[in-house]
């Protein structure tokens, strides 16, 4: 019977390792996918490629969400600190911005983005900065 226990328990910890790093990994290619978007459409560096994505109005602002501030949050972008605090209208639940994200930018996503540049991402994809 322990053994039973032992063994579910390290199936449910390596299970438990392997959902995180396959979400980590998908995380990361999506968030490379999107600097490289942006870069081919604005050049620079990644911050730089997708500070200028998500401050071009002529963007759809699904794509400036979506692309540009989400990604600067996995990036953990203190460069971009300054845009997306312009961006962000304290609507921390994006109550201003529900069934407009066609129109106008996440007010939520411009929250998590900015809670995850100011106080650190656990998993931080911060390499993709370049």
């Amino acid at each position: 019977m322990k053994r039973i226990i032992l063994f579910s328990a390290i199936g449910v910890v390596v299970l438990l390792g392997c959902t995180l790093l396959v979400a980590y990994i998908w995380i990361d290619c999506c968030a490379k996918e999107n600097i490289t978007v942006a870069q081919q459409k604005y050049g620079g560096t990644a911050e730089e490629a997708l500070i200028a994505f998500v401050r071009d109005e002529s963007n759809p602002a699904r794509d400036r969400t979506h692309l540009a501030v989400w990604t600067l949050g996995q990036i953990g972008s203190e460069q971009a600190l300054p845009v997306l605090h312009e961006l962000y209208h304290d609507d921390p639940e994006g109550k201003t911005c529900k069934g407009r994200h066609d129109s106008v930018i996440c007010q939520y996503e411009l929250h998590k983005a900015i809670e995850s540049i100011e106080n650190g991402v656990l998993l931080s994809h911060a390499r993709l900065k370049r």
